[in-house]
């Protein structure tokens, strides 16, 4: 029966690990979308990424020799990140379990009996995927690991065209649905010139522009000419970052932007003249407007320029004070609390417990990556997290000069980092896709060292096909 069954599925093989890696990324982007959510009982994000994992453990099942094929890819540095989360989150969970005769309480209970098993599910669902995914990649082409790629791009896109129609409505009152959005300036006493933020099909700016930051890098790997890509892609997307006035999003952007000019400067291959000629003929003239149009400048700036006065006001700042004080009650309870952590997802037992300084409750997630894992998984697991995801970075750093794909993998997995920083989830489909599109980078990467020193056309290295001999 198995026989037939394998014999059944091995022609479909490559169409069902396409299938599955485009449909996880094309629909990455709508995981932050409440009504695409909600469409469902259960999450429509989770319902979508147990097919892909479906769809991967089939084709995974028929392969030969997989025993021996785990072990060598379990030496891989693309599983690095999967196992400081795996081996902490196992030990979270024990910690959880003894914390049910230790904390006496009935918020406790309550998150172990919800939070905690549906936390581990999309965790397991997730590693799972990626696991996978490791497991599969060298039996994929070039051509089928750009699709993954252009499939989130495609996601992106539809986001990026929501925003301009938004704008559009907001500006010129262009029919639009109503979204339900917070595209309202808030925050600012003084006059805007511009009273609106775009999110898009999103809840809010700062759920929309990591997707957005996403799409700048990504799209400038996959686009072979940089004019189309420009007009077509940069323009577009730049012009709804630009308008969602969002702090965060513009940290993001120049961080990551100094960053690849650091790359740029340190590449044994670009012309550092060639660069700079540019930058400075685009800097003066924007110069020269904002000295002469300061006062409307700062007007179309205030949605940014007023919010500083409580940026840093960690009572007046919720995000801020949701990110500094999980270090503080990581340190209530037990030892075993600091050491292990309060248990998958256990964010929101202090969303029950704990209240803001002007008294409202927290929320179920910092949405800081490192701060979750380190409530959750305690000190050795949120150190072990973190240990992993910086030895990976420098893994790819010091591979930057050896090919263009290993400069776009470390510029993805510092942009990663910066997003898990302000609105990321370990748990969610745009943390993996970006996990699973960084490794992309680095496969292909690889390949065309191998193929060069071979003396062959990159394109022309392409793995056997799944099922193959």
């Amino acid at each position: 029966m198995i026989t037939l069954l394998k014999k059944t599925i091995q022609p479909y093989q490559p169409k069902l690990m396409a299938l599955a890696l485009v449909l996880l990324a094309f629909l990455a982007p709508f995981a932050v979308v409440s009504q695409y959510q909600k469409a469902f009982p259960v999450a429509t994000s989770v319902i979508t990424s147990f097919a892909v994992l479906c769809l991967l453990f089939f084709v995974w099942f028929i392969e030969s020799e997989k025993t021996s094929q785990l072990v060598k890819s379990l030496k891989s540095p693309y599983y690095w990140t999967i196992i400081a989360l795996f081996i902490p989150a196992s030990l979270a969970i024990v910690a959880a379990t003894f914390n049910l005769t230790y904390i006496l309480s009935s918020e406790y209970v309550n998150y172990y009996q919800n939070s905690l098993p549906r936390r581990v599910l999309n965790g397991v669902i997730y590693i799972s995927i990626m696991t996978f995914f490791i497991l599969l990649l060298k039996r994929l082409t070039n051509t089928e690991l750009n699709y993954v790629g252009k499939a989130y791009l495609g996601g992106i896109g539809v986001l990026v065209l929501f925003g301009v129609w938004q704008f559009l409505h907001l500006s010129i009152g262009y029919p639009m649905p109503d979204l339900h959005t917070r595209s309202a300036v808030h925050s600012v006493q003084s006059e805007v010139l511009i009273n609106f933020r775009l999110t898009s099909l999103t809840e809010e700016p700062s759920f929309l522009v990591p997707f957005l930051i996403d799409g700048l890098i990504i799209g400038l790997m996959l686009y072979k000419n940089k004019r189309s890509y420009l007009w077509q892609w940069m323009l577009p997307v730049l012009f709804v970052l630009f308008f969602s006035f969002s702090i965060s999003g513009y940290a993001n952007v120049l961080l990551v932007g100094l960053f690849a000019l650091w790359l740029i400067i340190t590449s044994k291959t670009i012309n550092l003249k060639k660069l700079i000629k540019p930058i400075l003929v685009s800097l003066i003239p924007i110069g020269l407007v904002i000295w002469w149009k300061w006062s409307l400048v700062h007007e179309l700036f205030m949605p940014i320029i007023g919010r500083f006065d409580v940026l840093f006001d960690v009572t007046n700042h919720s995000r801020l004070y949701m990110l500094v004080y999980p270090f503080i009650w990581l340190f209530d309870y037990s030892w075993i609390n600091t050491l292990f952590g309060f248990g998958p997802g256990s964010y929101d037992f202090l969303a029950q417990t704990k209240f803001l300084a002007y008294g409202s409750k927290l929320s179920a997630t910092s949405n800081n990556v490192f701060v979750d894992l380190l409530f959750e998984h305690g000190l050795i697991g949120g150190g072990a997290f973190l240990i992993a995801f910086i030895l990976f970075f420098i893994h790819l750093y010091k591979r930057r000069n050896e090919d263009t794909y290993y400069q776009y993998a470390v510029i993805l997995w510092f942009h990663l980092g910066i997003t898990s920083l302000y609105r990321s989830d370990f748990v969610s489909p745009r943390f993996w896709v970006i996990v699973m599109i960084t490794v992309l980078c680095a496969e292909l990467g690889k390949r065309s060292l191998q193929a060069n020193r071979k003396g062959i056309e990159h394109e022309s290295l392409e793995p056997r096909k799944v099922g193959g001999k």
